[in-house]
């Protein structure tokens, strides 16, 4: 028999072993019905691995489907698991100082990425398919290639370099960081797709899921109202001015009163997309909408409306202007020109500022501030760029006795070029302000195309309001203060300024100043509104009429000749070129120097202006006018050799022909491909060159 204590122990020992299995089933029910979907889901993540498709960026193209911006494939190269036992450092600066000699890189960074402490670390990006196959034909290859590992990366292009700079933007990594780029990213960048692949145990794919995936959807394709061409003239013309002014910088606007559209935005310094790094923080800065200014008498089309809309005011109502002065409390308002009476046309013509200042007193200052916010004054357009702010613009309650006063000509006001921009075209399209247009349309990837449609505001005059207002304007350039915007063969009609700069550091001005223009052409019936806004000229004049009004009259000029550009007003040619090259006859030599006075500028005592040929200081009377003599000598007639301009930038070579007195035709946009006539081909100063322009590759 077995023995009691033997039994007892084996009992024991029973209940345990029921116990440890109970306990053993417990767990495994929890593990297979409570934590059952957790564990096998920990298993399906180490045996599968997700693999992102990254989504095509969507283009960007101007309005003529030039493209603007687009992702193209590069190869880059970086290094991964790297075994240090098995390369010494000779190899490694070996391997660094070749790739250098291909990218131009200091080898120190290059050697810093190589022997860096994480995983994997690129060494070279977004190189062509040229240069990928030197890096893998260096010598030091060999020695690295179990450890480097390649990869197709897309990297944003931007065809025509600086031009709208800013207003692209730029996207790192298929992220938009500035510009359109950034403030449409989610309609450019599509969205992400996904494979799951199985993996083994040293995480290596054998076989793909197709039940497990998902395509991506690429970003959609947006066509700009830019015009690039318009763009790349507004942007020349805009770095010629700055630089004969000796300016700060400065900014364009071109835009289609009909519709809103912006047609070309152009500021300085400007901003190569491309190459971001390069370029301060500033820059990138879309000036004529994230900064204001006081705008001067440009700023006068509110009381210009409001005294006619209003009624109390017609044209020939007169004003005593008081001699050019008036006091109001410890101020003094003064005119450049001295008038004892004035008609209200002549009070916009001659841009008086006492006169301005007694319609706005008359106005008061309700329906003054009133007109001021039906343009658009102190808030923001809407138009679809980053950064745009409202302007500055008081409200009634917190006026001063001055505020009214000053603010009809323009100061104690705050706008941006877009806000006045527009203000204008609501004066050239009969009366209506409308929201700026940057999207033209927007092109899905079902092949849909959706079209942004034109914006009406509000109206703020009548259509006879601004009619009249369109003949008063005409008059400022024909007769006035704007005698510089006039283009021979066409009536034009606009505005100009001039403001003291307001001091940054506190309360009153400097003695700088902003020059601008606004022009409409042609003034019979407007295809485009024009913004020039120049600051700080420190040379040649600071009145708006003698730096502004002449960048106007280049721009115009330039664009009557594009093909297919913004303007069909082309004058008909006379010497047998197409209709695009058909040259309008000018009334100065505005082509290669900004020499231009006006009437409002008699006591200017900057550097006189030098006849081009000779190099003769030309006559002060009241009007700079630069015209070649009518007989030169044979020496002043001798023939230059044409230099080649092939492959330079617009801007690049109509500097360079300008410096010899050769006048650019220029037709399409981009860089130089062909001359005519080719280099080498002797030229009399003053004769013309066509350079054909294309796109940077």
């Amino acid at each position: 028999m077995v023995a009691k204590s033997c039994m007892r122990r084996l009992t024991l020992l029973f209940a345990v072993g029921m116990l440890l299995c109970a306990g053993l089933g417990f767990r495994i029910a929890l593990i297979q019905i409570r934590d059952g979907e957790t564990y096998r889901q920990r298993a399906r993540d180490q045996q599968h691995r997700v693999v992102t498709i990254d989504p095509r960026r969507g283009r960007i193209f101007d309005r003529n489907h030039n493209t603007l911006a687009l992702s193209v494939e590069f190869d880059s190269f970086g290094i991964q698991d790297l075994d240090r036992n098995r390369l010494d450092s000779a190899d490694v600066g070996n391997l660094a100082v070749q790739l250098s000699q291909i990218t131009g890189e200091d080898p120190r960074h290059i050697v810093d990425r190589i022997t860096g402490s994480t995983d994997f670390r690129y060494l070279v990006r977004w190189v062509t398919p040229e240069t990928s196959e030197r890096i893998r034909g260096l010598s030091a290859y060999p020695r690295f290639e179990p450890y480097i590992r390649t990869e197709k990366e897309a990297r944003r292009v931007y065809p025509y370099r600086t031009a709208a700079g800013q207003v692209l933007g730029f996207s790192v990594d298929g992220a938009g960081q500035a510009g359109f780029e950034m403030e449409h990213n989610g309609l450019l960048s599509g969205i992400e797709g996904y494979n799951v692949v199985q993996i083994d145990a040293q995480r290596r794919a054998y076989s793909w899921l197709e039940d497990l995936q998902k395509s991506a959807e690429n970003g959609a394709d947006v066509v700009l109202t830019i015009d690039i061409a318009a763009q790349v003239a507004a942007e020349g013309v805009l770095e010629e001015a700055i630089a004969w002014h000796d300016a700060l910088g400065g900014m364009v606007i071109v835009m289609d009163p009909g519709n809103g559209d912006i047609l070309a935005m152009a500021s300085s310094p400007d901003f190569d997309p491309n190459t971001p790094g390069r370029f301060q923080f500033e820059a990138q800065k879309i000036r004529p909408v994230v900064d204001t200014y006081e705008p001067g008498s440009t700023f006068k089309i509110v009381a210009a409306t409001a005294a006619l809309e209003t009624g109390a005011f017609s044209l020939e109502d007169r004003i005593d202007t008081s001699g050019g002065r008036i006091v109001l409390g410890s101020q003094t308002i003064s005119d450049h020109e001295v008038f004892d009476e004035l008609t209200v046309r002549e009070v916009i013509e001659h841009s008086s500022n006492v006169g301005t200042v007694k319609i706005a007193l008359e106005l008061g200052e309700e329906t003054f501030y009133e007109y001021t916010r039906s343009f658009g004054f102190g808030m923001k357009t809407g138009v679809d760029l980053p950064g745009e702010v409202n302007g500055i613009l008081h409200k009634p309650a917190s006026w001063s006795r001055s505020t009214l006063p000053t603010m009809s000509i323009g100061y104690g006001v705050s706008v941006t070029g877009v806000q006045l921009a527009s203000a204008y075209c609501a004066v050239a399209n009969g009366g209506l302000l409308l929201r700026p247009r940057i999207i033209k349309s927007i092109l899905r990837n079902d092949g849909s195309v959706e079209s942004v449609p034109k914006s009406v505001v509000r109206r703020v005059m009548d259509r006879q309001t601004a009619e009249t207002l369109m003949g008063v304007f005409t008059g400022v350039v024909e007769r006035g203060t704007g005698t510089n915007a006039r283009v021979p063969g066409f009536k034009v009609a606009g505005k100009t300024g001039t403001a003291w700069k307001a001091r940054e550091d506190g309360r009153g001005y400097t003695r700088n100043y902003r020059s601008s223009f606004v022009g409409m052409f042609p003034a019979s019936d407007p295809e485009i509104v024009v913004l020039v806004m120049i600051d700080e000229p420190k040379r040649r004049g600071f009145y708006g009429g003698s730096v502004a009004a002449p960048v106007f009259n280049k721009i115009v000029r330039r664009l009557v000749h594009l093909p297919d550009g913004p303007v069909e007003s082309v004058p008909e040619s006379d010497d047998g070129l197409p209709l695009h090259l058909a040259s309008i006859e000018p009334n100065t030599a505005s082509d290669r120097a900004f020499g231009f006075s006006d009437r409002s500028d008699p006591d200017f005592d900057g550097p006189l202006p030098r006849d081009p040929l000779t190099r003769d200081p030309l006559p002060l009377d009241g009007r700079w006018e630069i015209e070649r003599p009518n007989t030169l000598s044979v020496a002043e007639r001798a023939r230059v050799e044409l230099p080649s301009v092939i492959g330079m930038s617009v801007r690049e070579a109509v500097r360079t022909l300008a410096e010899m007195g050769i006048e650019a035709t220029i037709v399409g946009t981009g860089y130089v491909r062909r001359q005519i006539p080719a280099p080498g081909h002797r030229l009399i100063p003053g004769d013309r060159c066509v350079i054909e322009c294309g796109p940077y590759n």
